[in-house]
């Protein structure tokens, strides 16, 4: 078992609401797992978002390159040591789960959808509804009961359904046999098989394909926090190249096992889009995805307007830096506890306005044209995790992430002074 800060500081919630041992001979029904994130608890206006523990996690020990990546440990460690570890993620929140539709309710596709009004979860429900033959769902992490229950249902509905999850086990380990984790409502199902990463990098993704045809692609957890207090975003996508790409990173961790580095190769592209896996070899070096952000930042000709949760590298912010003073309208937002780290301090120094909020997006629109998001953050571990990057070149897909970031910077914080 793994024991990460998470795991460690779950298990002492658990100790603390008086969870003890069973006796080793009672089997545990899923229904009866007791999950650390339903213990009550103030919910601040500044809690920990997922971010907090997304945003810099320990880099991937199986990576080639042991001196490259103990000076990217070394480069997290720094950063870890102030993070809060969000052991109540979903404590205290409030949200209501909705039925699953009792027939298929395909969403629209290639139309952005938010965490406002329930509309985000809302979308992937429908999705799950149209799962036929297969559901392929790779998740970082699953902390309500609200995800699981709704495949089940789709499970009883659909008899040729078979569900294959990958998942990060630093987040859901099995103590005893048992997975500490609302996923445990699925494990042992006959047409069910969980995987986890098994490595101390990230499996950070956030993506489901349903029956080979469609992609949602997203920055939510599958946590209530990322539905309902988290700003967050994800589309729906029926290009066959684009949903075939984010098969093949499927496969190539469930059924090849395969969640290290992967050789260095350009993005799937598609029409209007584009996407990206990583880590690459060795994960000390910068993914594709994030090379390619800072040069689409250097060509920026009028606006870059940014949503992020957890940043910590400058290279982002020295682009940004250099295109404002060019000219470009740079402004942005990222979650609360970040807005001290030296990206957003940097920002702030040279004037550009930058507020605080409940965001895990990791959103950058470009001179209303292109959007690039996706589940990584811009961090130095996300080189090391599974991560992906989705680019869409529309300017009616920009309009509808702008809007979406207008509302958010509206509603964010400015620090004080500013």
């Amino acid at each position: 078992m793994s024991c990460s800060p998470r795991w460690i500081a779950g298990l002492a919630a658990a100790l603390a609401l008086g969870v003890g041992c069973r006796d080793a001979a009672a089997p545990i029904a899923p229904d009866d797992v007791v999950f650390v994130t339903d213990a009550p608890a103030a919910v601040d206006a500044r809690a920990p978002t997922d971010a907090a523990v997304e945003g810099d996690a320990p880099v991937d020990l199986d990576a080639p390159s042991p001196s490259d990546d103990a000076a990217v440990a070394d480069d997290v460690a720094a950063t870890d040591a102030a993070r809060p570890v969000d052991a109540r993620s979903d404590a205290g929140r409030s949200c209501v789960c909705p039925t699953l539709p009792a027939t298929c309710s395909p969403p629209a596709l290639d139309v952005p959808s938010f965490t406002t009004g329930g509309a985000l979860l809302g979308q992937l429900m429908g999705l799950i509804s149209c799962a036929d033959t297969s559901l392929h769902a790779a998740l970082y992490e699953t902390l309500w009961t609200c995800l699981p229950d709704a495949i089940l249902a789709r499970l009883a509905a659909a008899p040729a359904l078979t569900v294959q999850l990958v998942y990060d086990d630093e987040t859901c380990p099995r103590v005893g046999g048992t997975l500490m984790c609302p996923l445990a409502r699925l494990d042992g199902h006959p047409r069910v098989s969980l995987l986890p990463d098994a490595r101390s990098a990230l499996m950070h993704h956030k993506f489901f394909v349903v029956d080979g045809e469609r992609v949602w692609v997203g920055s939510a957890n599958g946590s209530e926090q990322s539905y309902c207090r988290d700003a967050n975003d994800a589309v729906v996508l029926g290009e066959p190249a684009i949903v075939g790409a984010f098969e093949g990173e499927f496969q190539r961790m469930f059924r090849d096992h395969a969640f290290g580095p992967i050789v260095a190769s350009s993005p799937v592209s598609a029409g209007r889009y584009a996407a990206y896996f990583s880590p690459r070899s060795p994960t000390s070096s910068p993914a594709r995805w994030f090379t390619d952000m800072v040069g689409a930042i250097a060509e920026a000709r009028t606006s870059v307007d940014f949503v992020i949760s957890a940043w910590t590298r400058t290279e982002l912010s020295d682009a940004m830096i250099a295109a404002r003073m060019r000219g470009v309208a740079v402004r942005g937002i990222v979650a609360h506890e970040y807005l001290n780290d030296a990206p957003a301090m940097a920002l702030l120094a040279a004037g550009v306005p930058v507020r605080a909020g409940n965001v895990h997006s990791k959103l950058l629109i470009l001179d209303g044209q292109t959007v690039i998001t996706g589940s990584a953050n811009w961090s130095a571990a996300a080189w090391a995790n599974n991560e992906n990057s989705l680019w869409i070149r529309d300017a009616s897909a920009a309009a509808a992430y702008g809007e979406y970031f207008t509302r958010q910077y509206g509603a964010a914080t400015a620090p004080a002074g500013m």
